[in-house]
């Protein structure tokens, strides 16, 4: 009896140690969608450049939102933000010189991941395609496809909302409504 109780002690023990020993595989962007940069973030990465329409952006290289993912300077992320609340995450790789860091397969399973697995076909290496994942209050999106013999690769994060605003902000963009620098 004795025996039993310490047993499950040592269980107890070495579950609630090993649950601390996890490493956090997650991104830590620098707010969450609908947050405000304030001046702590300014203090951090400077102040916002924004154009006459209110549109700016703050670019990290991966490595300094996701120590732990063994992501290089070839995998960027972009916070857009737009009077200077956070509108949305583009999660990208710059395959720019040449595609191995798409090759690598560490964005694509870093969605799997964090967000949750999708179909790939046979062969992930050639998947040509997006996976969309809804939440509460935003969605996520894994876009990946070869332009001409470059592969684009991104994880973009916002909600309706603000998605839709920057869409219109685009929109009066194109069609010449309003002007960006």
């Amino acid at each position: 009896m004795k025996i039993a109780f310490h047993n499950k002690i040592i269980l107890f023990v070495s579950l609630f140690l090993l649950n601390f020993s996890i490493v956090e595989a997650k991104c830590k962007f620098i707010m969450d969608i609908g947050g405000r940069y304030i001046k702590s973030h300014e203090k951090k990465y400077g102040p916002l450049s924004e154009d006459e329409t209110g549109y700016a952006e703050v670019e990290i290289l991966a490595p300094e939102l996701c120590p732990n993912d063994n992501f290089d300077d070839n995998f960027r992320i972009k916070h857009i933000f737009l009077d200077q609340k956070l509108m949305a995450i583009q999660f990208y790789v710059d395959n720019s010189i040449d595609n191995s860091p798409t090759e690598s397969m560490k964005l694509m399973n870093y969605a799997k991941r964090n967000y949750g697995d999708f179909d790939t076909g046979g062969n992930p290496k050639y998947y040509s395609n997006y996976h969309i994942w809804e939440r509460v209050r935003k969605f996520i999106v894994y876009n990946r496809h070869l332009e001409k013999e470059t592969w684009l690769e991104e994880i973009y994060i916002s909600n309706d909302k603000y998605g839709e605003q920057l869409a219109l902000r685009n929109s009066l963009l194109e069609g010449g409504q309003i002007e960006q620098n």
